[in-house]
């Protein structure tokens, strides 16, 4: 790899019209997906429209950092302070250690049914823990981000934010408002989201992974703010409408009861292993 001399960096050159330095490093491990793991530095580069110099100093400080890894000449992959990471969050985030908690007692609607607990972070729905088997892959598998707009699992939390952000997230994403099924316009998506608020829970078929059906309810934090979701996924064949209302109040029981449970351990922090 190139080395960068300390003469080659200019005065303010990490806060360019780019960002600062750190939001562009960021910008960096952003582009490491599961469709994309492994990135030659070059393309890099040309992908965030770095010079080369810029690119090549990102990298070999992400590198010495562990936040990357060289498996092959000129390409990296994702470092094992990622693992570590997770392997912390893992152990001591509240809310998985609640769900794990819980497990035992999960109602057996399914053969087939995988159970998610989901976390908000700022515009997109993260899944941090799953229990349970299901016939095929889903797409809120650990660490799979997803839009706010469409999915039960989504949508129980959508539908809890405050008014302020509705309008924001109305005004903001258009297209994706129009194919959530919550109505067109701003009235039509205030009262859906009205009416899921009330209800407690939110059911879906067939809107993120074709073929499943999910019920999901809200899961909250001390200030009664919002902060994920649990939903049961199951083949959409499964879906029995005589029967949804009843499963519905036992998902929001055992929401209520995760929100106490990840409040409990949150003021009572595990040492990890």
């Amino acid at each position: 790899m190139d080395t960068l001399r300390e003469s080659e960096q200019l005065p303010g050159q990490e806060t360019d019209s780019k960002g600062s330095s750190l939001e562009r490093m960021l910008r960096v491990l952003d582009l490491f997906t599961e469709e994309s793991p492994i990135w030659a530095v070059d393309d890099m580069g040309g992908a965030l429209g770095f010079t080369r110099s810029t690119i090549y100093r990102y990298v070999r400080e992400l590198a010495e950092a562990n936040l990357l890894f060289q498996v092959g000449a000129g390409h990296y992959a994702l470092g094992a302070r990622i693992i570590t990471w997770d392997r912390q969050l893992r152990l001591s985030d509240p809310l998985v250690r609640a769900a794990q908690s819980l497990e035992p007692s999960l109602p057996r609607w399914s053969e087939q049914q995988i159970w998610l607990i989901c976390r908000l972070f700022k515009d997109q729905v993260v899944c941090i823990h799953q229990y349970g088997e299901l016939f095929s892959e889903v797409s809120y598998s650990r660490g799979s981000p997803r839009p706010l707009f469409l999915g039960a699992t989504s949508k129980a939390i959508l539908a809890n934010m405050s008014s302020r952000q509705h309008s924001q997230l109305f005004l903001e994403n258009p297209d994706e408002v129009r194919a959530s099924n919550l109505g067109h316009t701003w009235e039509q998506f205030r009262r859906s989201l009205q009416h899921l608020r009330r209800q407690g829970y939110v059911a879906s078929a067939g809107e993120v992974d074709a073929g499943v059906y999910g019920l999901a309810a809200p899961i909250f934090d001390t200030d009664g703010k919002v902060v994920g979701s649990i939903s049961c996924v199951r083949p959409i064949q499964e879906r029995d409408s005589t029967r949804e209302e009843q499963q519905g109040r036992q998902i929001v029981a055992l929401a209520q009861n995760l929100s106490q449970l990840m409040t409990a351990l949150a003021n009572r922090p595990k040492p990890l292993d």
